[in-house]
């Protein structure tokens, strides 16, 4: 269902291009200045395509928040050690394939 609807332009901007959306649009789909989003190209069934622009969820953000942190490493892991044990396994399983 559309709220609103605006013709634009794309334009350059130094070495890439950019859309300006107007405040309208922003405070219709409810973004702010300097809100991280989430941008897609999505297939319509009838083939054409569009681009979608979603602000990033609160809910996301606050999960990534809640699980900074919570995560701690054993005193005693050598990390370079289970680096090479890793690629040495990586490396035998390709052989095995091969």
């Amino acid at each position: 269902m559309k709220i609103m609807e605006e013709q634009g332009k794309i334009k350059k901007w130094g070495d890439t291009q950019g859309i300006v959306l107007s405040k309208e649009i922003l405070s219709n789909a409810n973004l702010k200045d300097q809100e991280n989003i989430n941008i897609a190209v999505e297939t319509q069934n009838n083939g054409k395509k569009r681009i979608v622009i979603e602000g990033v969820t609160k809910d996301k953000k606050e999960l990534l928040e809640e699980l900074v942190g919570t995560v701690s490493l054993p005193k005693d892991l050598d990390v370079k050690k289970k680096k090479a044990e890793r690629k040495q396994k990586t490396l035998i399983k390709h052989e095995l394939h091969h």
